[in-house]
């Protein structure tokens, strides 16, 4: 997806909030950091991924703390596993129990601190997790999902935010119920909530993966442009599912097989871009050549 004029804003938010968060008397340095980086990727309007790793990279570095965000991560983890009995009786409750499933997991997605989600901090999810789940999914291509997952024998998941994961295992057992083995990809260093492998042990996710592993980089969603191993291995599952809008930034223009992306559309451009609306609970699923 194409960095535009809406990202702006968000991204710039995204820079006072981390910084804040850690060193205060560091903002208009980041700042002027991050509107010089912006600047100069603007014009090329180029993948708005990897102009935010850029940002990203460069106030990490001036706020000197590798993972400002930890603190934040460590209580939607926990937030997550304070719903997991009312996930469970939603699910098992459902008729269409890989529907639900779905339903949840992108429930988690809402946990994304530093723009604007209608959330104030991890302890206020429950309630948010109850609301997404009673509005049901405005893009719904789960019969799809369904119909590639239960042919496919490897299923590559790339997980999105802390939190989030906790809420993503009901998903992948029911994808593992169809008979795929299920390979999850955490991110390889901190970057703002996204989980990593500390999230995946904390959480017991590395024992409800078939296999896992990280995308070995500090980026926003995942650049295949850096990591050809992690491009081979997305290019030779028979699907992708891939959780939250970073990831569909990244990997929208990349034209990969059968790739799932389950998301909430916390703003426009990636709305627009997948077929939705802002707001929207997301199952899409893009079938290529």
């Amino acid at each position: 997806m194409r960095f535009s004029a809406d990202c702006v804003p968000c991204l710039l938010n995204r820079v006072v909030y981390e910084t804040d968060l850690v060193a205060p008397e560091r903002r208009e340095e980041a700042m002027e950091a991050a509107l010089h980086e912006i600047n100069n990727g603007f014009s090329g309007r180029e993948n708005s991924a990897k102009l935010a790793t850029r940002v990203h990279r460069m106030v990490y570095d001036i706020i000197g703390d590798p993972d400002p965000y930890l603190d934040l991560k460590e209580r939607s983890n926990e937030a997550a596993r304070s719903v997991l009995p009312a996930a469970k009786r939603f699910i098992d409750g459902s008729e269409d129990r890989l529907k639900a499933a779905c339903q949840v997991a992108i429930a988690g997605n809402v946990m994304d601190f530093g723009i604007d989600v209608g959330l104030d901090g991890p302890e206020g999810f429950g309630r948010k997790f109850q609301e997404i789940l009673a509005e049901g999914l405005q893009v719904d291509d789960v019969d799809r999902l369904r119909s590639h997952a239960s042919r496919a024998k490897n299923i590559i998941f790339l997980t999105d935010n802390s939190g989030e994961i906790v809420l993503d295992q009901f998903l992948v057992r029911e994808l593992q119920a169809l008979g795929a083995k299920v390979t999850g990809v955490v991110k390889g260093e901190a970057i703002i909530t996204d989980a990593t492998e500390k999230d995946l042990h904390e959480t017991g996710m590395d024992g409800i993966f078939d296999e896992w592993t990280t995308t070995g980089m500090f980026a926003i969603g995942v650049d295949l442009d850096r990591s050809p191993p992690l491009r081979n291995m997305l290019g030779k599952a028979d699907l992708v599912v891939s959780k939250g809008m970073a990831n569909f930034e990244a990997l929208s223009d990349d034209g990969l097989k059968n790739v799932a992306y389950l998301l909430r559309a916390k703003c426009r451009p990636v709305a627009e871009s997948i077929g939705a609306k802002k707001d929207d609970n997301v199952v899409r699923v893009i079938e290529n050549a």
